[in-house]
């Protein structure tokens, strides 16, 4: 027997809908060490939910898998439903059975359900409806008996910077999970802060090591460098700090890479921190059309804003998109790929994560899964509207577009003129600098890149992206200076921009190696496995 998956329940009330839902004649004991559902009789707990429902059709497409069963920890007599249900909301029976006076010490086996090869395969999901005076839901675990394609080894990157309490929270998720216990995994933590205490994380699953500041670029790049040098983990998930995890998506991780067909990036959701019902973003499009470059028009999220507290949002999810990349917040893919590939752009935040994916689908085919039921929670990115992220995001989508395509200098330049003047008249003048400074420094070229130490350039911008924060009100004389400003880089630009553009191109494997990483992150001692510095 095999767990690919669980029926779980939540750690509170508040994200209850997330996991089961209940009638009026039933409720959940969400204690700290005895969650369970209580039902009376004719009391009903569902599994129709984001978490807690397996998407079949995910399944048959990206896995071998092609039959399950439930096992279910029960307490007293119950009718137990299995059904399916597709995008239309219409829902088939698969099974239905009576069990009688189930005891919590002996789990309750249904009968194996074969899943659906064909494009009829949908969301399954189970009801529960207590037959007894009352009764009890403890746990429910999804099985397969096939053999596994592969064992897997999971490496765990996780890149921070001055956020030791998610971090704690996050490893002690990951340690603690019952399921988890028989899996094999480690965790990389790269501290780019340099404030957490190694005496804090003995755990031989935990290898905490401090890290340049080179932004979430370096810490995750070193992380698989790390990964990859212990030559332990078959598979890797970067994973960004300052999130809530659900461990569930870590053992359904497992359960797909350990019965997948194929090479493809995992991409798991982002759920919305301040809103935890709202599935925010569950992958994302890349604009190729050189028209959008200089304005916010290069990404488009994918199941965007999704109320998950709705059955009909559920089905939503099974239409899979075509992804062109998935977040680092969850991301996970083979060693192996990463060998073919090399590491990532150093692009110190902002579309690392979209140029690696792009890499992966554009030269080698792989596709994105935006699997469902994979997901962490995190603050979106629209809540944070920092001018100095303004900077790095028009940048690195030049420099990325540059790599994989051939950017337009005048619909740049035409794009960024509006978002200037569009910042003059908020008045934003730090956002109006910042963008200037994304146009000013791609037109440096990789060589700049090279030769800076992220440490000292970061802070300094940073610091330029606050010049103007006090002044809130529209001045003339500022505008003027920096429109004459911009106008000056702009009549530079036309004779920079082809040779540029052309340099970022040709310097993009350099910038991948780990030759250049080892110097850039100010590596002594090799931090690689030999097959992919083989590869170099």
């Amino acid at each position: 027997m095999n767990i690919v998956g669980r029926v779980k329940l939540p750690k509170s009330s508040d994200i209850s809908d997330l996991y089961i839902r209940c009638n009026e004649a039933a409720s959940l004991d969400v204690q700290e060490n005895s969650k369970r559902a209580v039902l009376q009789q004719g009391g009903v707990v569902s599994s129709s939910s984001y978490f807690n429902s397996f998407y079949e059709n995910y399944y048959v497409k990206y896995t071998s898998l092609n039959s399950i069963y439930y096992l279910l920890k029960l307490e007293g007599d119950f009718r137990v439903a299995i059904y399916r249900e597709v995008q239309s909301g219409e829902r088939e029976t698969i099974l239905e059975e009576k069990i009688e006076q189930c005891q919590l010490s002996k789990p309750v086996k249904l009968a194996p359900i074969n899943l659906v090869q064909t494009e009829k395969a949908g969301r399954i999901y189970l009801e529960i409806t207590c037959l007894s005076t009352q009764g009890i839901f403890a746990a429910g675990w999804i099985a397969t008996d096939q053999p596994k394609e592969r064992e897997v080894s999971l490496g765990i990157v996780i890149c921070t910077f001055k956020k030791e309490n998610y971090v704690r929270e996050t490893l002690t998720s990951l340690l603690q999970d019952e399921l988890l216990q028989d899996k094999s995994f480690k965790v990389f933590v790269s501290d780019n802060g340099r404030t957490l205490d190694h005496n804090e994380f003995n755990d031989p699953r935990v290898k905490l090591f401090p890290n340049k500041n080179a932004g979430g670029s370096g810490g995750f790049t070193r992380g698989i460098m790390e990964a990859l040098a212990e030559k332990s983990s078959s598979h890797l998930l970067l994973m960004d700090d300052d999130i809530e995890l659900e461990s569930e998506s870590i053992c359904r991780l497992f359960a797909v890479h350990e019965y997948a067909k194929t090479e493809f990036i995992i991409a798991g959701g982002l759920l919305d921190l301040n809103n935890k019902q709202v599935l925010y973003e569950a992958g994302a499009t890349y604009n190729e059309d050189p028209a959008t470059k200089g304005a916010f028009g290069s990404l488009t999220a994918l199941n965007y804003r999704i109320d998950l507290s709705q059955n009909a949002s559920l089905n939503q999810l099974l239409v899979e998109e075509d992804a062109d990349y998935g977040g680092f917040w969850f991301c996970s893919f083979s060693r192996q790929l990463v060998e073919k590939l090399n590491l990532p752009l150093p692009l110190f935040i902002k579309l690392d994560d979209v140029e690696f994916c792009l890499r992966a689908k554009m030269t080698l085919g792989i596709p994105i899964a935006t699997f469902p039921s994979m997901a962490v929670w995190h603050i979106p990115a629209s809540a944070k509207n920092l001018n100095w992220e303004t900077y790095y995001y028009f940048r690195n989508d030049l420099i990325t577009y540059a790599v994989h395509f051939s950017p337009s200098y005048e619909h740049t330049v035409s794009n960024l003129t509006q978002e200037i003047a569009l910042s003059l008249l908020m008045p934003d003048f730090d956002r109006a600098q910042m963008l200037i400074k994304a146009f000013d420094d791609y037109l440096k070229g990789p060589d700049w890149i090279m030769s800076i130490d992220p440490e000292v350039v970061h802070p300094s911008t940073l610091k330029l992206s606050r010049s103007y924060e006090n002044q809130q009100n529209v001045d003339l004389l500022t505008n003027v200076q920096l429109m004459a400003q911009w106008s000056s880089i702009v009549d530079k630009g036309r004779t920079e921009w082809s040779i540029a553009s052309k340099n970022w191109k040709n310097a993009a494997q350099e910038l991948m190696s780990h030759t250049f990483w080892q110097k850039y992150l100010g590596l002594k001692e090799p931090t690689l496995s030999s097959s992919i510095r083989h590869s170099l």
